[in-house]
């Protein structure tokens, strides 16, 4: 089909939603954590908890969005919620009491980021480039990172120099000059626009033809859950105790620190290598790859007193297998349902895998403390790894020839 518009601005717009929402929304809460302990006299676990609310309330809106995605223009959702998102951020920056803060936090502002988050991204941009999902899932992966990099640097000074209620007034600002213009160029993406030409088979797969039910009972349905939920376990278990393991295998907590940009350079790798691959090979050959290169990761931290840099090598595959899952899922929900289908079953995997993410931690963390070991931890993750890609190895689901999903401009 030919477009009459280029598909560059909707894509880098894709891109730049996300990384902008996840970062201000997340990767920045930290800056305020200290403020708001000195001025509003509050424990850190306090304040930490309302981070943690904040983004379950995120999670568990993904299946709304993933709806809305099939039934609203997304242009209109995005905008909506960047407004929201940077509404909340102005509201907090007059906040005379914390909890007014959470309230805004887990209500506004998480629902806004949710509807500018990456399940946006990821669902529009696989929606242009269908038969390039992995690539341009793991593109837009990416961009989290960049973003994750480039505005808490930016920040940073702002909090010191101007303290918190200025920087959060400019983050509100950031959202308003940046998603809110580039979900303008979303328009004509989203809103149930049926794939072209198609046919009963493919109508079969519609996600808009589909319950929760039929979804349900559909077999590939669950090889997204059986190919994400236990990466995510690990990556929860490993990286959310990382300096904790690095400790007890010998390694000072100044020198450990130094182990963390494994972890990114793994996850740049991960987003841009599985995606590509993705395209090209069977989902279950790359799956049975990360599943082994993970499990000798974890037992390669068995050892008691593992050095620094093969610590580091099993943490960067750690990070590629988190980074590589999200691009090697946009490939099974596309090839598997269709485009169309990304928003609503990612919706439904999303809450899944917050949660596996956020409660491993704290089950090898209660291990470590009673045992003395992360090594039980590090057994059941291998077992679960291994065992979800055995099943993985004898499942195919049936897929389909993805297509393009037009637009108002080429109706």
């Amino acid at each position: 089909m030919h477009r009459t518009h280029s598909t560059l601005p909707a894509l880098s717009a894709c891109m730049l939603i996300p990384a902008v929402s996840n970062s201000i929304f997340i990767v920045c809460f930290p800056l305020w954590v200290l403020p708001w302990v000195h001025d509003f006299a509050v424990p850190r676990s306090t304040v930490m908890s309302g981070f943690g609310l904040g983004n379950l309330v995120m999670a568990f809106a993904s299946p709304l969005v993933g709806r809305a995605l099939e039934r609203i223009p997304v242009r209109l959702t995005v905008i909506l919620g960047g407004c929201a998102l940077a509404g909340g951020f102005f509201a907090a920056a007059g906040a005379h009491a914390f909890w007014q803060i959470v309230v805004l936090y887990a209500s506004v502002m998480a629902l806004g980021a949710a509807f500018t988050g990456v399940l946006v991204g990821q669902s529009i941009a696989v929606g242009i480039l269908p038969h390039k999902a992995g690539l341009i899932s793991g593109a837009v992966n990416l961009s989290l990172s960049a973003g994750g990099a480039i505005l808490p640097a930016v920040l940073t000074g702002r909090v010191a120099a101007l303290g918190w209620r200025p920087s959060l007034v400019i983050c509100g600002a950031l959202v308003i000059l940046t998603i809110v213009p580039a979900g303008f160029l979303l328009k004509g993406y989203g809103g149930g626009h049926a794939p072209e030409g198609g046919s009963d088979e493919s109508s079969a797969h519609d996600p808009s033809t589909l319950t929760m039910g039929a979804l349900v009972r559909t077999f590939g349905f669950w090889v997204p859950f059986l190919v994400s939920t236990p990466v995510m376990f690990i990556v929860g278990t490993v990286l959310g105790n990382s300096l904790n393991i690095a400790s007890d295998s010998g390694i000072a907590v100044e020198t450990g620190g130094y182990l963390l940009p494994a972890i990114a350079l793994g996850g740049a790798l991960g987003s841009l290598g599985v995606g590509w691959l993705a395209d090209r090979v069977d989902y279950r050959l790359i799956f049975g790859a990360i599943t082994a290169a993970v499990a000798a990761a974890l037992l390669a931290l068995f050892a008691d007193h593992l050095t620094v840099w093969p610590m580091a090598l099993a943490f960067a595959v750690t990070g590629f297998a988190a980074a590589g899952i999200f691009p090697l899922l946009g490939v099974i929900i596309v090839r598997g349902f269709g485009a169309q289908a990304f928003g609503r079953i990612m919706g439904m995997v999303m809450p899944v895998l917050v949660i596996a993410n956020a409660g491993a931690p704290i089950l090898a963390a209660w291990i470590r403390d009673r045992l003395g070991s992360y090594r039980l931890a590090f057994a059941y993750c291998t077992v679960f790894i291994v065992v979800c890609g055995l099943a993985v190895a004898v499942m195919r689901i049936a897929t389909r020839e993805p297509k393009h999903q037009p637009t108002e401009h080429a109706r």
